[in-house]
């Protein structure tokens, strides 16, 4: 059978690329301006550029949700309208008050269209084109901050105001076809939920065997991933002369193994279980983390961390296709607000695991984190093998 996959999906997704570049264009500058702009010390700056985390996190449990309440389309508009008031703001931005309530005014932005956004892909896609598309919005987002700090620093980024204000410009862009190429009627129907209704169904949503085990298993693989952004690039900077740059040349290397293996492992990977993404990644991601112990040379970095993100490219999709499959058609954005907030709290707490096992050593942290990726996988071998939970649903092409 042929399962088509409506145009506006693509336009979907070509937006979110598109979004990601001028977002990438300016916010990994953003510490660097705030410093110039007012002047302030490191610690404080690390501080209010946190507060954007902490804001999405904290307000997803009541923003999140709200798709499902009043519709896909109201809740992109709203958190696009949000995202360029915010980038408009960090242009005019003078002090260090400003800066903090602009952070937590936009850290809502994603918790409001985030949800909604992967919501409606799964409303519109079929479901055996669900891993596909997933990968494919993976692998536009990647072109999208691939290009962008690029774009950024030929605007200078960091220096001037005047990238904001280009990014505001290309969100209003994206405004403007949201409202005109969104159907008001795409997705779902509004459910009317109550807020208390959407944390009772988060609620049932952990408590269901059938996601509470991979939701676990995301958990501890997104507690290793966020290593690479933080614990690897300090390691690096501590023993090697130029770690900074050798850091610079894995992310990049990342950035184009994704670009190049995401197209064609995503169609891979349709009319197979899902259990092989998510197995299959995790000990990816367990062995390779494992070989970093013994990389010493600046070729043995960079091929292992392409290695790693192979296991990155097959988790990706499958880690969305697993609660587009169980979410209740009308609690859809709930559940992945959940899922969100699993990966945030993932994010904020492995930074910290993984600098206090760094302070005894190499081995103690990626051979730490090789023994978190292996419980990872025999979490999704047990809860994905199970007949019906997700590893025997074989989307046929």
């Amino acid at each position: 059978m042929k399962y088509r996959i409506p145009n506006v999906v693509w336009i979907l997704i070509a937006g979110d690329g598109f979004g990601a570049a001028f977002r990438f264009m300016v916010m990994p500058f953003l510490a660097l301006y705030m410093h110039i702009v007012t002047g302030s010390s490191p610690a404080t700056v690390g501080l209010v550029i946190g507060l954007g985390s902490v804001s999405s996190l904290a307000s997803s449990f009541l923003l999140g949700p709200l798709s499902d309440r009043l519709g896909r389309k109201p809740s992109l508009v709203a958190g696009s309208i949000v995202q360029l008031i915010g980038l408009v703001g960090f242009g005019y931005a003078h002090s260090v008050g400003a800066f903090a309530a602009l952070q937590i005014f936009t850290g809502m932005s994603w918790a409001i269209s985030g949800p909604a956004y992967q919501a409606l892909l799964t409303d519109l896609t079929p479901e055996p084109r669900r891993v596909r598309v997933f990968g494919f919005n993976y692998w536009a987002m990647n072109i999208g901050a691939a290009i962008g700090p690029l774009l950024g620093a030929s605007l200078g980024s960091g220096r001037s105001p005047l990238p904001f204000l280009v990014a505001a410009a290309a969100q209003a862009v994206l405004l403007v076809v949201i409202l005109a190429l969104v159907p008001r009627s795409a997705g779902e129907a509004p459910s009317g939920a109550s807020t208390l209704d959407s944390l009772r169904h988060m609620g049932r949503g952990i408590a269901n065997p059938l996601l509470l085990w991979p939701f676990v298993g995301m958990f501890l693989i997104s507690i290793t991933y966020s290593q690479i952004e933080s614990s690897l690039p300090q390691y690096l900077g501590l023993h090697y002369a130029n770690g900074a740059h050798l850091f610079a040349y894995m992310i990049s290397a990342n950035a184009v193994t994704v670009v190049l293996l995401q197209p064609f492992l995503s169609r891979w990977q349709e009319g197979r279980p899902l259990a092989l993404g998510f197995i299959g990644g995790a000990a990816i991601y367990a062995i390779t983390n494992a070989v970093f112990i013994f990389a010493v040379a600046p070729a043995a970095w960079i091929g292992t961390n392409v290695a790693f993100t192979v296991g990155e490219v097959l988790l990706s999709p499958v880690q969305q296709a697993i609660v587009a499959l169980y979410a209740p058609q009308d609690q859809r954005a709930t559940f992945f607000t959940l899922q969100n907030i699993v990966w945030g709290l993932a994010s904020a707490i492995g930074p910290v695991l993984g600098g206090l096992a760094m302070a005894d050593g190499k081995t103690a942290l990626f051979g730490g984190m090789a023994l978190v990726d292996l419980a990872a996988t025999a979490l999704f071998a047990l809860s994905l093998g199970r007949r019906g939970s997700g590893s025997d649903v074989a989307v046929e092409a």
